[in-house]
């Protein structure tokens, strides 16, 4: 007589299931493949300053935005990754971005020109023209900041650019201190 139940053995070998599907509009898709080369210039210019700052109170302003902007970038990078966008490469994007005054100029950059005078100095020259390029810079980065909050829907990127929000006007007020201590001298 047949068995009336039969034993079937299945492996499962099937790959993980896809992530949800993103929530990210083309807000959200811009602000990261923009910011990623904007914070690469953010590195450009604090990487200047071991070699030709004397201020304590700078060098350690510029380590601080060397490391946030790092990570930030590294997440930005995850973000695009788990929601099905090419992942920016920070090097070549940031030189592609290099060659648009526009938007450079828009996004509140240094200009080569500027870079190239910065590498030049050192001591409170260098400090002064950090600090300018470096105040420039990150409100470029907050005005992006806005108008993904404005625009965007992705809760993760919302929420992002919030905290960079948040960090970059921090820092502009230290740094416009550092620039009023720095004329006062």
């Amino acid at each position: 007589k047949p068995s009336a139940t039969t034993t079937t053995s299945t492996t499962t070998t099937d790959a993980p299931p896809p992530p949800p599907p993103s929530s990210a509009n083309e807000a959200d898709a811009d602000f990261v493949r923009m910011m990623i080369p904007h914070h690469h210039q953010a590195l450009v210019l604090s990487r200047l300053a071991p070699d030709r700052t004397t201020s304590s109170d700078l060098l350690a302003l510029a380590g601080r935005i060397d490391v946030e902007q790092t990570i930030e970038i590294t997440t930005m990078q995850q973000w695009q990754a788990q929601n099905g966008f090419d992942e920016t490469d920070p090097e070549s994007a940031y030189m592609m971005m290099m060659q648009d005054p526009m938007m450079i100029e828009m996004m509140g950059m240094a200009t080569q020109a500027e870079l190239d005078q910065l590498e030049t100095l050192s001591g409170t020259a260098f400090d002064k023209l950090f600090l300018q390029l470096m105040i420039d810079h990150h409100q470029g980065a907050i005005d992006m900041c806005v108008q993904v909050m404005t625009h965007g829907q992705e809760p993760v990127l919302q929420s992002m650019a919030n905290e960079m929000l948040t960090t970059q006007s921090t820092q502009i007020f230290q740094m416009q201190a550092m620039l009023t201590e720095i004329d006062q001298v």
